[in-house]
């Protein structure tokens, strides 16, 4: 039986010829190659008056496409001779496109959904079940990429000068077994930035150690990392970049996904990485009061920081920062005050060698 497909997304319209096989309509193309198949059951009259005067009829709960009838008694006979049910009286129900703004704040609805609360949730459950060889492999890579990306133009890449390897060792000593222990690493930077990475790596830059005024402001930056492995939060982070990279890539695609890759990611680091830095940070306040090294050098390395870089601190930088605001951070360390450091944890002349530990030993 001949009639005319009208196919609603195309606007175009094909002659076929109709068939039935079991309780399926096929719609075959002219030269015999199918074009579409519907459920018989699920067909239904179009309503509406058409100019050419015949009947259409479509599936009922989609309006992708109409087919145009000549002849819809002679359709229903050829489908009672075959065995075919009759289809259900229904109205064939057209199919309401949303606009698109309203598709569009669905959309970023569900995606900020997924930032917020489901990505943070799966990074947690999915970060311990990491085993730690592959850790260790993670933060290998990481590790190497870091001191490649963060090494000062015509900076020393192996800062391993011995003696200075042996105060940072000493320094590191002064915490209390609780505090665990790291790989510890200095990186020869302009940048002032200290930070952990699976597999239990620490590094800290040579330019947030030059703005220290101690030993013991370094110190409390190494017990802040250390916090950081202690709660598991440097694979936790690996997870939350890698599922919003993902889930990026599958929503705008490869061709611009990874810058809005990582402007999601700084999202996800917002608010659930500054209840981590929180964590870090009352986590070294505790060590340091064990090993007896007061907290407010480390306020007072916040307060350098905070002076260089104003941008750091207010109502922007809480909200997309991946830190609390330094004042916040500043407040805490002065509260928990401590009094003064129990002796030295470094002799002036080794801290002078861990400042140095960049510059290659004489005769190497």
């Amino acid at each position: 039986m001949q009639a005319q497909y009208e196919d609603r997304q195309t606007g175009r319209t094909i002659a076929v010829r109709l068939t039935f096989l079991d309780q399926w309509l096929v719609i075959d193309r002219e030269d015999g190659r199918e074009l579409d198949r519907w459920s018989w059951r699920d067909v239904a009259p179009v309503p509406g008056d058409f100019a050419d005067g015949r009947m259409r009829v479509g599936l009922a709960a989609d309006a992708h496409a109409v087919l145009a009838l000549d002849d819809p008694d002679t359709l229903l006979r050829r489908a009672h001779a075959t065995g075919m049910q009759q289809p259900a009286q229904r109205e064939h129900r057209v199919r309401r496109e949303l606009p698109l703004p309203v598709w569009l704040v669905g959309a970023m609805l569900s995606l900020a959904v997924l930032v917020e609360f489901v990505i943070p949730a799966m990074a947690g459950m999915l970060a311990p079940m990491v085993p730690a060889s592959w850790q260790a492999r993670i933060g290998d890579q990481v590790q190497t990429l870091a001191t490649t990306l963060l090494t000062r133009k015509d900076g020393n890449p192996q800062c391993d000068a011995p003696d200075g390897v042996a105060a940072l060792n000493k320094l590191v000593g002064r915490l209390p077994p609780t505090a665990g222990t790291a790989r510890l690493h200095v990186i020869d930077s302009d940048l002032p930035n200290a930070f952990a990475l699976p597999g239990g790596h620490v590094s800290v830059t040579t330019a947030l150690m030059d703005r220290a005024d101690g030993p013991d402001a370094v110190l409390g930056v190494l017990a802040h990392e250390l916090g950081h492995l202690h709660h598991g939060h440097s694979m936790e982070r690996v997870m939350r970049y890698s599922l919003s990279s993902a889930l990026i890539s599958m929503v705008v695609g490869d061709i611009g996904g990874g810058a809005l890759a990582v402007g999601v990611s700084q999202m996800v680091e917002s608010e659930f990485s500054q209840d981590q830095e929180r964590q870090a940070d009352a986590f070294a306040i505790d060590v340091l009061a064990e090993a007896r090294v007061s907290p407010l050098p480390l306020a007072r390395l916040f307060e350098t920081i905070r002076a260089e870089h104003p941008e750091a601190d207010g109502t922007l930088a809480e909200w997309m920062g991946s830190h609390p605001t330094l004042s916040e951070r500043i407040a805490t360390l002065q509260r928990a005050g401590g009094g003064q450091t129990a002796g030295t944890v470094l002799e002036d002349a080794e801290w002078q060698a861990l400042k140095a530990i960049c510059r290659q030993p004489v005769g190497k």
